[in-house]
């Protein structure tokens, strides 16, 4: 109720916004129009009102020459319907003023002008023994009569003109109201809206643009949420078992192969808490950097045997048979850095490769780069979940997250960016999955 009601409110807004806006330009429009008109027609019309008293002044003093007629009958043949004509009585206050003026013109026009916004031309004339008055553009003239339509026009335009806008400005903006309305439900905390695309080319790329975001924010959204839970979780699981444990050994009656084996624990779940904490701080740090920081050369091909020897007691564990060939590869990059993407996917390959399994690390210098390729035998990953794999916190297949915590693939893209490299999955035809890692190498950097 309260949604429609704001979006109610601001449509009307708006509308009444933009209907003032063109009412008042219309107005101003209007005003400038007829503002020219007078200037230009004035002037005209003027003109045309003079040229006509001359030519009714010649045909009355003609006609009261040539004929008997009286006087209004001459005026009546004479005088057209753009003058008034009215006798001037005795007793009128202009009566002894123009006719001592028309008389001292023997009998010519005496004509006044109006220079106002509407011009007009006043005559005094004899004819036979009366004074006569005669006025151009009166009221009740066509002149009148067509300056009243004009502005009567004038004003019903605008006022139909700025009631079709108001309607039409209502369809026009409701994609901005959807628009501020679904930002609004953002700013709350709903990422789920989305607005309906318009026929609009105008509007059609931002609402596109508006709907991608708010499903990137729902991914982003849901990958925190997923973080929340999932380091929650990891806290809490090892949290529990080292608290239990240790509430255990404080048994003075517990066996020296009991304590062994809870203390074993207890270290077990120290050492997972330690790898979540690091992880987090270590794709903190990464995400924070632009470049792949201090550099230095090194052995590419015996840092990967390092690796591979440090976790040993987790494949031997296992009993994993672990193919290596590396080429001897020396690399200018961060030392620091590097390892890390060799021990995350390594002890990737680790966690998800059954009993008895195959991994295979090949390190190849390539024609422009180095390649690095980690396979193992364990469980496929779906093809909806690959896409994600190297997201933060993402653990959508659960076949592959039977641990961790969905950081340390992330760290390992991260760090492959930054050196200019790619990284990505593949599962192989047989079974089992590869990971790729392809390096930009300078060829001095790697000769000994």
């Amino acid at each position: 109720m309260g949604k429609d009601k704001k979006k109610k409110n601001l449509g009307v807004s708006l509308q009444f916004k933009l209907s003032v806006m063109v009412f008042g330009v219309m107005m101003l429009s209007a005003a400038i129009s007829i503002t020219v008109l007078i200037l230009i027609f004035g002037p005209i019309m003027k003109e045309t009102a003079q040229t006509q008293i001359e030519a009714i002044s010649s045909s009355i003093d003609k006609l009261t020459k040539e004929t008997d007629l009286s006087a209004d009958e001459i005026i009546e043949l004479t005088v057209n319907n753009s003058f008034d004509v009215s006798e001037i009585s005795e007793s009128s206050k202009d009566y002894n003023s123009y006719k001592i003026d028309v008389d001292k013109s023997y009998g010519k026009t005496i004509s006044v002008e109006s220079n106002g916004i509407f011009p007009s031309i006043t005559a005094f004339m004899k004819v036979r023994d009366g004074y006569y008055r005669f006025d151009s553009f009166v009221s009740s003239g066509t002149y009148w009569m067509v300056s009243i339509v004009i502005l009567i026009s004038f004003l019903v335009a605008i006022i139909l003109g700025t009631i079709i806008t108001g309607f039409l400005s209502r369809i026009m903006l409701r994609p901005l109201d959807d628009l501020s309305i679904a930002t609004a439900e953002i700013t709350r905390g709903n990422f789920n809206v989305q607005i309906p695309v318009p026929n609009n080319r105008e509007y059609a790329p931002l609402i596109k643009s508006f709907n991608k975001m708010a499903k990137e924010l729902a991914g982003i959204e849901t990958l925190r949420g997923d973080f929340i839970s999932n380091v929650s979780h990891e806290f809490k699981t090892p949290l529990a078992s080292i608290q239990g444990f240790a509430k255990l050994l404080q048994d003075k009656n517990l066996g020296e192969e009991e304590r062994a084996e809870y203390t074993e624990v207890i270290i077990d779940e120290t050492s997972r808490l330690t790898k979540l904490a690091a992880n987090i701080l270590n794709i903190t740090r990464v995400e924070n950097q632009q470049t792949i920081g201090k550099k230095s050369r090194f052995s590419l091909d015996e840092q990967i045997r390092k690796i591979i020897l440090m976790l040993e007691h987790s494949w031997s564990k296992k009993n994993i048979n672990m193919q290596v060939e590396l080429d001897d590869i020396y690399y200018l990059g961060n030392e620091e850095l590097m390892a890390q993407i060799w021990q995350n996917i390594i002890n990737n390959a680790i966690k998800f490769t059954p009993e008895d399994g195959v991994i295979s690390v090949n390190l190849i210098r390539g024609d422009k780069n180095i390649i690095c390729k980690i396979f193992d035998n364990g469980p496929q990953i779906a093809p909806q979940v690959k896409a994600h794999i190297f997201d933060k916190f993402y653990q959508g297949d659960k076949s592959r997250a039977t641990e961790g915590n969905g950081l340390g693939l992330a760290l390992v893209k991260r760090v492959v960016d930054l050196c200019g490299g790619r990284v990505y999955a593949d599962n192989v035809k047989e079974g089992g999955v590869c990971f790729t890692v392809e390096l930009p190498y300078i060829i001095e950097d790697m000769m000994k």
